[in-house]
């Protein structure tokens, strides 16, 4: 099945714009039994409104929206196209290249394996990536010449799987940022040739942090090497780990889904 061309902004703008719309109360309850669906079914329509202007005035391609309460889905349509250049309509079924939301993926079968206590939150992140253990964080000084030396200080504590989590880490992206910490994690050489998950943190490692661990959140590589660290403590690869505890079990639910349509 052809993924869908949806754009990964667009697609965070649309979740943005969601999130502001539910905050704002436009999916007020509607009192009822207990367990029963609370949703105004004429909130749930202009949200539908919202997203067919979207689709409308070309911000995105297509959507598909659900939502459950109490397991079961009170609202599921779907919207637009899934390719602008067949004009291939929008499915339930459709396939999203879902970008960072793979974060999340990842961040589930990180919390599987705490929960079978083969990782703990607090383990320090080198207990798996030994390359961790001479982590340095890079301090920006400047000169009158103009420039910005790095200067490479201590860890006062471990990065630990919490920060990866959480993004405390102190690792961060090259793509954004203009400090010199930022600008070595643009280095092209970080992406080059054929890696795999551990090559690709070992590389992370060898690079300085931009903060010290737990002291800022910083979107970053974070979640890349906690996809190294399930590796190392269930002794697979990502995809076997998550294939048939994460992949299947999100199928099942959709074609439960589909099944009550």
């Amino acid at each position: 099945m052809k993924r869908s061309r949806t754009n990964g902004a667009a697609g965070r703008y649309l979740v943005a714009a969601l999130a502001i719309l539910l905050a704002a109360g436009w999916l007020h309850e509607v009192r009822t039994e207990p367990n029963a669906p609370t949703f105004s079914r004429a909130a749930l329509e202009q949200i539908g409104d919202y997203v067919r202007n979207e689709v409308t005035t070309g911000k995105i391609p297509g959507a598909v929206l659900l939502i459950q309460q109490h397991g079961k889905p009170v609202y599921l349509q779907s919207f637009g196209v899934r390719d602008p250049a067949t004009g291939q309509p929008m499915t339930p079924d459709t396939i999203f290249q879902i970008y960072s939301m793979s974060k999340a993926v990842t961040s589930v079968a990180a919390m599987m394996l705490v929960d079978d206590g083969k990782l703990a939150l607090d383990d320090p992140v080198s207990k798996y990536i030994r390359a961790f253990a001479d982590a340095k964080v890079g301090v920006d000084l400047s000169d009158e010449a103009g420039q910005y030396p790095l200067k490479l200080e201590p860890l006062k504590r471990p990065i630990t799987i919490r920060d990866l989590l959480r993004h405390t880490s102190g690792i961060t992206y090259g793509f954004f940022g203009e400090t010199a910490v930022q600008k070595l994690y643009a280095n092209p050489q970080l992406y080059a040739g054929d890696f795999d998950n551990a090559e690709f943190a070992d590389r992370i490692a060898t690079l300085p942090l931009a903060d010290q661990p737990a002291t800022r959140w910083n979107y970053s590589h974070s979640t890349d090497v906690l996809g190294r660290v399930v590796e190392v403590a269930s002794g697979q690869t990502l995809f076997q780990f998550e294939k048939p505890k994460i992949v299947r079990s999100s199928r099942h639910v959709r074609d439960r889904i589909l099944c009550r349509r």
